[in-house]
């Protein structure tokens, strides 16, 4: 009688489904925490920026501002052209696809002589691409005028050159036909997290290197 107790015990236990596998993942997130920390711009003052997100059709934003603006810092007495905006930045998207990497377009405004307000550069990165802390250095520049007389009307009437879409400097289109000059530096401190890469078939290293990323 006991033999047949557990022969129906090991029959039972033999009927029962096994463990279901978790269901695939939906979609892989890149999650970015930091600052805007800084600016370098020679010879101005009382700067701030506004930022937003250029991403690929197929990437959503899961959790953080898209866009947003930081406070007016000036250059402290006795020190280097360098302000401090220490902005923080929280951003989670997810994707199914790698194409179209998410930027950050990054637009510097100031004052002129009149203390009017002017756009002083345009700059884009894209997020980084492998977890870890990243110090990133942004290179920014300004449209030109094509000509004198335009550029002495845009600085007489406070209205230097300007995009239209602000997002111009991430689009990888139109930029060979625009006469841009250099003019500063903004840094940006973040750190990256991934999740689900592999299950997408996509490696997820870890950075380790410590020096910053000029762009």
């Amino acid at each position: 009688f006991c033999g047949k107790g557990e022969e129906r015990r090991a029959r039972a236990a033999m009927a029962q489904p096994a463990d279901k596998k978790p269901p695939p993942q939906a979609s892989f997130d890149v999650s970015v925490m930091g600052q805007i920390e800084s600016a370098y711009f020679p010879g101005e003052d009382n700067i701030y920026c506004s930022f937003s997100i250029m991403k690929g059709s197929d990437w959503q934003v899961a959790a953080g501002m898209e866009q947003g603006i930081t406070q007016v810092s000036s250059v402290p007495s006795g020190s280097p052209a360098k302000v401090v905006w220490n902005f923080p930045l929280e951003l989670t998207l997810k994707s199914t696809n790698v194409y179209g990497w998410p930027q950050i377009v990054i637009e510097v405004h100031g004052t002129d002589f009149l203390n009017r307000d002017v756009v002083l550069g345009y700059g884009s990165v894209h997020l980084p691409t492998v977890a870890g802390m990243h110090t990133l250095k942004m290179r920014m520049f300004r449209p030109l005028s094509s000509s004198m007389f335009q550029s002495f009307f845009g600085w007489a009437n406070a209205n230097p050159p300007e995009y239209i879409d602000h997002k111009r400097p991430a689009m990888p289109t139109g930029r060979e036909v625009t006469r841009v000059e250099s003019k500063g530096v903004v840094t940006l401190k973040l750190n990256c997290v991934t999740r689900n890469m592999r299950q997408f078939g996509y490696s997820a290293p870890v950075h380790t290197a410590a020096a910053p990323h000029h762009f």
